[in-house]
């Protein structure tokens, strides 16, 4: 029976050390307060490496969506079944840097929106949905990072270009502002403006009301 929390951390290409930041933050509290956590990620946040596949498939993310889409699909479901179902069992705390979000977003972003549903259908198998007792997110955080600021960190800082330009980074945060609430979610407000602090007390306070 579970008796740990899965707590999601989601944020948009460009938000990388906002989610970063809130990951090291929030696990540090948790820490304190004698939780044991364990930490894991959506594949292409590059921390593949938890399955051991980054020595086997070099896979080339951003070339064909739908490929993504279904690989991503995939290796959650080794993540989900072999990191965060033995952890919940055994009462952790599992911080998962972006999920099933993640590939939604990208999904929905790249145009592959006219059978939406299915592909909700085939993340939630990913979850162990019809195969055995689906997990879900107690709690997902959106960090919330403006379209603009992530357009400039992206583009201008890291120096990738992305073909969307502004309007990629705006549909995107759209998509997840929309969605957030169906994964039991909530938004943080992560822009320039605030203090790291002012958002890991916020951050906190959200995660002690699942505890």
């Amino acid at each position: 029976m579970r008796k740990g929390k899965l707590i999601v951390i989601e944020g948009i290409s460009g938000s990388g050390q906002q989610v970063k930041a809130a990951i090291v933050g929030l696990h540090k509290a948790l820490a304190g307060k004698k939780y044991d956590v364990v930490e894991c990620a959506n594949p292409d946040s590059g921390r593949a490496k938890e399955l051991g596949i980054d020595n086997l498939l070099n896979w080339p993310f951003g070339r064909t969506p739908r490929a993504d889409f279904l690989f991503e699909a995939a290796v959650r479901t080794e993540v989900f079944k072999n990191i965060v179902e033995p952890a919940l069992q055994d009462d952790k705390i599992v911080l998962c840097k972006q999920s099933s979000i993640s590939s939604l977003a990208n999904a929905w972003v790249s145009g592959y929106t006219k059978h939406f549903d299915v592909l909700r259908h085939i993340e939630k198998l990913s979850r162990g949905f019809l195969f055995e007792d689906e997990i879900y997110p107690d709690l997902t955080l959106f960090i919330d990072v403006p379209a603009q600021e992530a357009f400039e960190r992206i583009e201008d800082v890291l120096q990738i270009h992305h073909e969307g330009g502004i309007e990629y980074y705006e549909k995107m945060r759209e998509f997840y502002l929309k969605e957030i609430s169906r994964w039991h979610g909530v938004s943080i407000d992560a822009s320039a403006g605030r203090s790291e602090d002012a958002i890991n007390e916020e951050i906190w306070a959200k995660v002690q009301s699942i505890l």
